[in-house]
């Protein structure tokens, strides 16, 4: 036995070697290709001259290259999974439980590689090609495919590793009867449907095609007990939107359909935007930007009672805009400025709230990875959702400074006397962060003002960071690897959600669901004000207890038609909706920044950071008020660009 695990051990390791080398290529790949598309907005700017059709040849190379993630990101296992009953589950029922989840995610690659492939030989039969360069498509949806394979194979692995752990785990106790309920119905509704499937087809796509709303009712009940069950989302919404399609298409079509998609989205002129606006957060981090922002902010409110909680805040907010992720900017903050806060005699309710609140704002302030998928699903303006993310970000940093100003001021002892900083430590501070927001100002602004399009914009981010930590002696090959397989895992991950999320909406709306329920509330004697209030109350709920991308992948199907059905802007929705998402993440008792905080500092209570983050929360409330009452607030910045 001793002797297998030393053999599983080496072969993981030998697998991940090569997986992680295929990776840095496809990474290295991308930042040369960044590399190219700012040469070429140069070349615009300086010249009047560009690359004719560039955008035609880097979106294979970054479809190519994205795809390549794949097999390393199955390698390290990098899947969203939500679990909420992780506690009530005992090791032999988690293991088993894997088990399934290895397989559906086996299926999910299974089914990319055969189909892509198939795609690939088609359009290497038609001829298929690019509108103005005509380069043949088929050899990049080869190199996909293969990626996939890859995965499969990786996956696989995975599969028998899993299993054997299954088995080798002794019975116990530990696991809650809820879990064996929820396993023991979604065991019956699966068999259930795939026996009929089996028995009768003809049926089953007759009651499919009659009963539009149960049938997905049923795909929702499935998606919704294989999240509780901790297995991969972005598998269960791919497998479950595959067997609604195969009953209206087929199963040739259906998965032909998932595979089709998932190419097709992978050429999309914006896929890069994503994984560059990742490596420009994962280079900022490695120069060193959060200190500077920290100390800046520092510097410029640490004259006001409770400036470093003002300095906190304000820190997370321009860290948020190069990182694009609230847990990071969490995390980041959780062990830069916990330790000064306490040192100086903070309290610790005001401490640990202001780091899980300013939290939030990683996702809200541009550029955010959130924001990114929301456009992708939705098919929005990256560029347009940024900017009107920008004055609900403004004001979400006063709002926030508001709690910390009432809480300082009704409690004394929440915070020490001000301490005024000298003018050369202003100066030198100043001097640090100046670069940082240089870069912020450059991307940010040339897309607002129309000189950069998204993904040039995100090539220029991350050109920029990159370039800092080069010029601050902050890459070496450590920093290098750390950089990419950051990357490497948030890109497999998320665009495996995109994937599931694609194909479970596209179920969703063949069979005609949306349009009932749309249908149905506009039969409702109540006005849309009040169905929004609604959906706000859901996704408070949802954000306490899911990450924010799950959240998205398993209501957008359904909630997009009914927004636009009530004749709200998707615009307006998207940061309505990003903004109570996000304060699901500081919401006793699920909320995951309260357990950030909690894991940073294990002596503080959580009962502490839950009593802090309140006043936290009352502003969050008076900031959704807000942006209902005034839907200007997002809206006005995007009317106003070029």
């Amino acid at each position: 036995m001793q002797t297998e695990t030393l053999q599983a051990n080496g072969a993981e390791r030998w697998i991940r070697t090569i997986t992680s080398t295929i990776a840095v290529v496809s990474i290295t790949g991308i930042l040369l290709g960044a590399g190219v598309v700012v040469v070429d907005v140069l070349g615009r700017w300086l010249y009047g001259t560009s690359v004719f059709a560039l955008n035609e040849i880097m979106s294979l190379v970054f479809a190519v290259a994205v795809a390549a993630t794949f097999p390393a990101g199955a390698a390290n296992r990098v899947n969203l999974k939500i679990d909420l009953l992780a506690p009530l589950t005992g090791p032999r029922m988690t293991a088993w439980l894997n088990v399934v989840g290895s397989a559906l995610l086996l299926t999910f690659f299974i089914m990319l590689a055969f189909s892509i492939w198939g795609l690939a030989d088609r359009y290497a039969d038609q001829g298929r090609a690019t509108a103005l360069l005509e380069l043949s498509l088929a050899p990049a949806y080869y190199a996909i495919s293969l990626s996939m394979a890859a995965s499969a194979i990786v996956q696989a692995l995975h599969v028998l590793s899993d299993i054997r752990t299954a088995l080798r785990t002794p019975a116990g106790q530990g696991t809650s009867l809820i879990v064996y309920l929820l396993a023991a119905a979604l065991a019956a509704l699966s068999l259930g449907i795939l026996f009929w499937i089996l028995t009768d087809m003809g049926s089953f796509t007759t009651f499919v095609l009659l009963n539009p709303g149960t049938t997905v009712l049923v795909g929702f009940a499935l998606l919704w007990l294989g999240v509780f069950l901790q297995f991969p989302l972005g598998s269960v919404t791919a497998v479950i939107g595959v067997i609604g399609a195969l009953a209206v298409l087929g199963p040739d079509a259906a998965v032909n359909t998932f595979g089709g998609d998932s190419a097709d989205f992978l050429r999309n002129d914006q896929v890069a935007t994503l994984p560059l606006f990742l490596i420009m957060g994962a280079f900022s981090v490695a120069a060193g930007v959060s200190h500077d922002l920290f100390r800046l902010g520092h510097v410029m409110l640490g004259s006001f009672r409770g400036g470093l909680a003002y300095a906190t805040i304000a820190a997370c907010a321009g860290f948020g805009a190069v990182s694009g992720n609230s847990i990071v900017t969490s995390a980041t903050f959780g062990r830069m400025a916990l330790p000064e806060m306490k040192k100086l005699g903070y309290a610790p309710t005001l401490s640990t709230a202001t780091v899980a609140a300013g939290g939030t704002l990683g996702a809200l302030v541009p550029p955010s990875g959130v924001i990114i998928l929301f456009a992708l699903l939705t098919e929005e303006s990256i560029g347009a959702l940024f900017v009107a993310a920008m004055l609900p970000a403004v004001l979400a940093i006063f709002l926030y400074f508001g709690a910390v100003f009432a809480v300082v001021t009704f409690s004394k002892e929440a915070a020490p006397q001000a301490q005024r900083a000298t003018l050369a430590e202003i100066r030198d501070a100043f001097i640090s962060a100046g670069p940082v927001v240089a870069m912020f100002v450059v991307v940010i602004g040339g897309l607002y003002s129309g000189i950069f399009t998204v993904t040039e914009s995100a090539a220029v981010g991350a050109i920029s960071a990159f370039a800092l930590a080069v010029l601050r002696g902050r890459l070496n090959r450590a920093t290098l690897l750390r950089v990419f397989s950051e990357t490497t895992t948030t890109v497999a991950m998320i665009y495996a959600l995109i994937f599931g999320g694609l194909m479970f909406a596209f179920f969703v709306n063949l069979s005609g669901a949306p349009g009932l329920v749309a249908a149905w509330i506009s039969g409702i004697d109540a006005r849309p004000i009040l169905i929004l209030a609604l959906l706000v109350v859901v996704y408070l709920l949802l954000g306490s207890v899911m990450d924010s991308f799950g959240v998205m992948i398993i209501t957008l199907p359904v909630v997009t038609p009914i927004i636009l059905d009530l004749g709200y802007d998707m615009l307006f929705w998207g940061v309505l909706m990003l903004v109570v998402v996000e304060i699901g993440m500081i919401t006793p008792p699920f909320g995951m920044n309260l357990f950030i905080i909690k894991n940073i500092d294990p002596k503080i209570s959580l009962t502490t950071v839950m009593r802090g983050v309140l006043p936290f929360i009352v502003a969050d409330l008076f900031k959704i008020i807000l942006i209902i009452a005034f839907p200007a607030l997002s809206l006005w910045l995007p009317s106003t660009m070029n």
